[in-house]
Order: C-alpha cells, then structure tokens, then sequence
C-alpha cells in the first residue's frame, strides 16, 4: 500500500504542471477592439445641476468591449471607460477624467494601444444644448433619447439662456408725447451671438406687461427696444428696467430716479447716469449736464513717472473671476499676491486684458508679503471675457511680470494658481518635508483675498468605494477619501484600478478636486501562483519520502525478527 501511496505522488509532482498548463494555457485568446466606434454626440455645456457626457455608437455587427478604448479631450490625458457596447446601439458616458471646454474643443477616441478610431473638433456650444455630429445622427439620436431621463430634461425643459445682455440706456421721458419716443437699448458686450430666447424685459415689479425677446444678438451690438414694439411703459418719476429668466426669475434690475425730460438713463464708465445726449443704437456718449461725478482719476491710463513703485518679480496674478452667476459688471475680479518675503510698491504696475483695456495702480499701493490684493471690475473698469481672455501684470517699465489665459470659462467658477505636492505615504504628507511639486491652473470655488489651496496627489490601488468615501493604498499606506455622490465614480473607483487623486483638505478630511483613471483592473495582467504551487508539490514529495523511510525501517525490522 505504501508503495502505491509513494508512486501516487511521484506521478503528481511530474504530472500536475503539464496537467494545469493544459487546462490554464499560457496564452489567452486577446481581444481586439473594433475600429467602428464613433462619437456621435457631446453635451459639453450641461445646465446646473446636470452631468457632461459624451456619447457613443457602435457602427458595427458585433459588441464592443470599452475597456479596450480610451477618451481625451485637447489636455491629451486619456481616460478608459468601462463596460460594453451593443451592435448597432449607442451609449452616454460621463463621468470622465477631464472638463469639456465650452467652446474650441477636441474630443478624440483611440484604441487602448493608440489607433484613432474617431475624433471630432467644436467652436462654441450653447449652455443646456446638444451637439450631434450630424443632420442624419440628430434624427436617430433625439428618437433614442426620448426614453433616457437625461435628454428628455435638457431638450423638453425650457431653460434660461446664459448669458445675457446688459441694460445700455433708457429713454424714459422723451421731448414731447412719450407715446411712441420711449425706448430701451440692450448690449452685448461679448464676442459671441447671444441667445434672447426665453428672456422677458420689463418694468417695475406690477408695472407693464413683460415684453418677451427672441433671436439671437450679435456680438459687441446694440437692440433698441421701442414703446411701440414692446408695450412697455416707463415712468417719469421713478421706475425699474428687469430683464426676466424663463421662470420670471430676476437676472438683473436697474432703478432710476429723477428723471429730466428728453435725458436717457445710460451706462458710461461703469456707472449709470443721467445725461442730456441720448444714442439710441449707439455707443453712449456723456452730454453736457451728467448728473453724477466723473469716474475717479485712478483708471487713467496716464502714468506720472513719479508714482513709480518698486520692480519686483514675486508678485503674480494668482486667480480671477470672469463669469459670475448673473450679471458680470459687478462681481468679476482678479487676485494678485505676493509671493516674496518683503512689501511691493505698485505704484504705476498695469494690469491689462485681450482687448488693451489697462488699469494703473496708483502710487503707494502696497501688497505685504504673502497678502492677496482683489481688483474688482468696478474699480478696475477691465471687463474679462467668457472665452479667449488673457491678463497681464506689467511692472512699471512694461515688462510683464506675470500673465494668465483661458479658452473658455466655467459660470460661477474662479480660474485659480493651486500649488499640488506629488506623496507617496501619509508619513511625507506634511507640507515642507521635501514633496515634489508643481503648479496648474484649475477651475474651482471661488476664494478672493484668500491664499489658495494646497492639493495633494497620489497614486494608488482602490480597496474600497462606497459611493461617498473612498480608499486606496499607494504600496505604504492607506488613502481615504471623500467624493461627491455621483454613479459615474462607480466606473473610474472599481476595486482593483490603479487611479490618480488630486485631493484637497477640508475640516481634516481629503476632498476629491481631481481623479483620472492610471490602469484598469480590466487590462492587469494575472496568472497561477506557480511558485506556490511548486513548492506544494515539493512538500508533499519531502512528506512522501520521510513516510517511506519510516516504515522501510520497520519493514527491515520485521524481516529481521521473522529470520
């Protein structure tokens, strides 16, 4: 019997690999991804409280693993979604690592080995609308979309465009009969067409009937709303111009007083004022009797040599604020600060936009070390664009000390300087002890006069997401943090995906500002433990040849006894 049992084991080490190789074999059949993808939509510009997404269609005759494929935008980081695609059926993915741009955008699709498959390049978008690559995919698409929640909502719902004119000037009380000679004058004071769709224009609150707008205004234009197209009747005594959303919510509310016969109510140098020299449909120009103080002599873009300042380069614009929810011409900033260990006389530095509008300090504007200095619109008279915007901080030579642009900006966001430390455990995670970092420029909550955040990056393995928290392990330690509540996280925080946070502390905890997918667990490679098992097979033969030993002795015993 020993014997049998000996053989047996004999026959198992030499046979068990040969056997699992023919079971397990060491080259897996790889699946290929197929090259009839396309993207057939974007929603880049979502309204508040709704996703970005990117839409895609398989062309083909069988499914598509999209695992095997990865998205990117113009920032060239590409991004894997998860999951499968149907033949002949088309998916809505967000969620995704990086932010649509607004306007001058490229979305590209490749293969998880780099082959482009597809790619699609946009100018502008219009916030809360669809983009359909063609007249033939719009058709197919809306069908489809008309039983998912998302589109229905985006295309059904009306909603109020953004953004919007400003109020120009008003002819409240005309010389002779105010009849038909009233009238209100609209702006657009960016590049870009607006949309007037679903906008109202009205008097005080109770006063006339709102007057609905439509179409479309160009850019830098004027629209000259008349009493006899508009219905719109303005007091001459006091009175209120509002523009109206689509849920008669407020976007803007200009009072007046005092009224003077034949006087509009006008815009000029940031200020409304009452002046003796109306232009409809033109640029407004001051009369002869404004009724209210020039703008202060700080905004001239005349220097006196002697209010130069110092030359410094540590100070830097560090964030600015150029789409404000509602109305611009009030709420846009810039923020400098000073990054240096002494004070920075600014006097006669000029800090200046795209279009050439400049601001000079004036003498003995001082920034302390480490202080940030807020230059709001209305003191600076520089109006920053929604897209295609640059500032330039020049000392009082000319020579430009620090410069920010944007392709496209996000509504109620600050384009902000966020210093991010790369650790690798939480023992290096203190600021000062020697991390590598570096700098980038984020779209985030805005923080004027205050110094912006330090985020923390780390790569690791995730261990755990329950739809809030996360954690992951970098190879030293263990990671948590917390995210929004957003199903598409499922996608990117799997168990197993090795991903990249960029994380931002908040009352001792670790907020998710940025994460982008490093490796799936959907593309790591796995295999037998064969060392493990060897060495099994090992023991078990050593187990083996201790038992024979043993009871060869006591056969050679017993052998001896019976002789």
């Amino acid at each position: 019997m020993l014997k049998r049992i000996l053989a047996f084991l004999i026959f198992l080490t030499l046979s068990t690999p040969a056997a699992l190789a023919e079971t397990c074999p060491a080259t897996a059949t790889t699946a290929t991804a197929s090259l009839e993808l396309e993207i057939s939509a974007l929603y880049p510009n979502p309204n508040t409280g709704e996703n970005e997404w990117i839409e895609l269609s398989n062309t083909g005759t069988t499914s598509a693993d999209l695992s095997l494929y990865t998205l990117e935008d113009s920032t060239a980081k590409p991004w894997a979604p998860t999951g499968s695609l149907a033949a002949g059926a088309s998916t809505r993915i967000s969620g995704f690592s990086f932010t649509l741009n607004n306007s001058n955008e490229t979305v590209t699709l490749k293969t998880s080995t780099g082959t482009l498959v597809d790619t699609w390049t946009y100018e502008t978008s219009t916030k809360g609308e669809i983009l359909y690559r063609s007249a033939s995919s719009t058709t197919s698409t809306e069908t489809t979309a008309t039983t998912t929640v998302t589109t229905t909502a985006t295309t059904a719902t009306p909603v109020t465009p953004s953004p919007w004119p400003i109020f120009s000037e008003a002819l409240p009380n005309p010389t002779g009969s105010d009849s038909d000679g009233e009238w209100i004058e609209l702006y657009n004071s960016y590049a870009e067409p607006l949309t007037l769709d679903g906008l109202k224009l009205d008097d005080e609150d109770g006063g006339s009937s709102p007057h609905a707008l439509s179409g479309t205004l160009a850019g830098e234009s004027y629209l000259l709303i008349s009493i006899t197209d508009s219905g719109l009747t303005l007091n001459n005594t006091d009175d209120h111009v509002r523009l109206l959303g689509v849920n008669a919510e407020v976007l803007w509310d200009i009072p007046y007083t005092d009224v003077v016969e034949g006087s509009s109510y006008a815009l000029m140098n940031e200020a409304y004022l009452w002046t003796d020299n109306p232009t409809p449909g033109e640029e407004n120009a001051a009369g002869s009797t404004p009724t209210e103080e020039e703008p202060d002599s700080t905004t001239s873009t005349e220097a006196d040599p002697a209010s130069n300042g110092d030359l410094s380069d540590e100070v830097a614009v560090t964030e600015v604020f150029p789409n404000p929810e509602g109305p611009d011409n009030e709420e846009e900033w810039i923020e400098l600060t000073n990054g240096g260990t002494s004070p920075i006389n600014l006097g006669n530095w000029t800090i200046s936009d795209a279009s050439g509008s400049t601001y000079i300090f004036p003498a003995e504007t001082t920034i302390q070390p480490g202080e940030t200095l807020v230059l709001y619109r209305t003191e600076s008279g520089i109006s920053l664009n929604n897209s295609n915007e640059s500032v330039q901080l020049a000392d009082y030579t000319g020579e430009v000390v620090s410069e920010v642009s944007y392709d496209s900006s996000e509504e109620d966001e600050s384009y902000a300087e966020i210093e991010v430390e790369t650790v690798s455990s939480t023992q290096a995670s203190t600021s000062g002890l020697g991390n590598p970092s570096f700098s980038t420029w984020q779209w985030v909550s805005p923080s004027p006069g205050v110094k912006n955040p330090i985020w923390k990056q780390i790569k690791g393995i995730v261990s755990e997401w329950d739809g809030q928290w996360l954690t992951m392990n970098d190879g030293l330690s263990n990671w948590t943090f917390e995210a929004d509540n957003s199903d598409s996280n499922g996608l990117l925080f799997q168990t197993g995906n090795t991903i990249l946070v960029e994380a931002a502390m908040s009352n001792g905890i670790y907020q998710i500002m940025h994460s982008e997918l490093v490796q799936s667990r959907a593309n790591s490679s796995s295999s037998l433990p064969w060392s493990w098992l060897l060495s099994g097979l090992t023991a078990l033969s050593w187990i083996g040849y201790e038992l024979y030993k043993k009871h060869k002795k006591v056969w050679t015993l017993d052998a001896q006894a019976l002789n």
